[in-house]
């Protein structure tokens, strides 16, 4: 073999090791993209079912509502004499980013009696409100026919994507 072959054979070596670090550098960033959108999800649907156990239970003698936060009340169980006040509400969150690399504005928090549990990061929430099962409005002082949530996911998608989710109450 002369010198040149064994020139243009390290050359092709390393184009093929080159192409298959980027390669799998690309991978890599992809899988750690797509956990952290499964994860964000996996909240989001941790939100939309821990709300509906709270509605179900919920007394229809007291709630209230407005578009960033809504507040029920749970008669006692198990032999608790006293009824537990459940809000979800929206707050600002410091600067900083969250598992997918973004920066969320606000973040849902759950306060249910001495637990005070954040549900999800979003960059916006709308909670709205019927009487009537038709038209929505975004606050309500008494039980409503129906609630629906609106939720733009913090790093997932485009940053006009959307999920919303209407439960139909009593």
């Amino acid at each position: 073999m002369t010198l040149v072959e064994i020139l243009i054979a390290l050359a092709i070596a390393s184009l093929m090791t080159l192409t298959g670090w980027r390669a799998i550098d690309a991978l890599q960033t992809s899988r750690d993209r797509v956990i952290a959108d499964a994860s964000t999800w996996q909240r989001i649907d941790d939100l939309f079912a821990t709300l509906e156990a709270d509605l179900r239970r919920a007394s229809l003698t007291e709630f209230s509502g407005n578009s960033d936060s809504l507040m029920l009340l749970q008669p006692a169980i198990n032999g608790n004499p006293t009824a537990a006040v459940v809000r979800y509400s929206t707050a600002q969150i410091s600067a900083g980013m969250n598992d997918n690399g973004a920066q969320p504005a606000l973040r849902i928090t759950r306060d249910g009696g001495s637990a005070h549990t954040p549900m999800a990061d979003v960059n916006a929430v709308t909670f709205t409100y019927s009487v009537d099962g038709v038209a929505f409005t975004p606050t309500i002082a008494t039980y409503p026919r129906a609630l629906r949530i609106r939720i733009a996911p913090a790093g997932v998608g485009a940053a006009t994507d959307t999920v919303e989710r209407t439960f139909a109450l009593r």
